[in-house]
């Protein structure tokens, strides 16, 4: 059985002849399956590098189940909000540099400016707009914010850091809750707090 939050390679599980597979996804669950085509070019990727690493068994299954049961792998996805706030707890983390698929460059896509930038660029480099009310504005709301291995999170003081995305992976994000996790017809509102719920922002 895994529970995880990242493909393994096939060295990871070489004794392995037959996988179960437990996700809280349905998407997910319905894209492995070959129930749904993926849209998403991120998404595709990883699909073909699971769709490959699954021929390596004899044997698989993947199984849908609640979150209220997959709490290891949400621990996971969550726990590296806690480094820097010191566990006490021995706990191997592994940090991984780049994802587990490499899409190979075709083209570079540049994003639209989003509110990130100005603090991510003041949090990693000191540099501020030219402005001064801006970049007055940009040093006060900083405050609430931290880098941890480039990505920008946003400080909360009941849940873990909060991962700021740029519109194009907040849409995603949206999609995956709406149409996999929770399945179900989610006001704006309900949307949103699940959203936190995961660790979005």
């Amino acid at each position: 059985m895994i529970q995880t939050d990242r493909l393994y390679s096939v060295n990871d599980l070489y004794m392995t002849t037959y996988l179960q597979i437990f996700s809280d996804s349905q998407l997910v669950v319905h894209h492995v399956n070959h129930d749904f085509s993926a849209k998403d070019t991120s998404m595709t990727a990883y699909l073909q590098r699971t769709h490959h690493l699954l021929t390596t068994f004899d044997a698989y299954r993947i199984s849908q189940i609640p979150c209220s049961e997959n709490n290891h792998a949400d621990a996971l996805a969550t726990l590296a909000s806690a480094v820097e706030q010191g566990i006490g707890l021995n706990i191997h983390l592994e940090f991984l540099d780049q994802p587990s698929t490499q899409i190979p460059t075709i083209c570079t896509i540049d994003h639209s400016p989003t509110w990130m930038d100005p603090i991510l660029q003041f949090l990693q480099n000191q540099t501020l707009p030219i402005d001064p009310a801006e970049a007055r504005r940009v040093c006060y709301g900083s405050t609430r914010y931290l880098v941890i291995n480039g990505a920008l999170y946003k400080r909360s003081f009941s849940l873990p850091y909060l991962r700021c995305l740029i519109p194009e992976e907040g849409n995603y994000v949206i999609r995956e809750i709406h149409d996999g996790i929770c399945s179900n017809h989610f006001s704006a509102r309900s949307l949103a707090q699940e959203a936190i719920r995961w660790g979005y922002f």
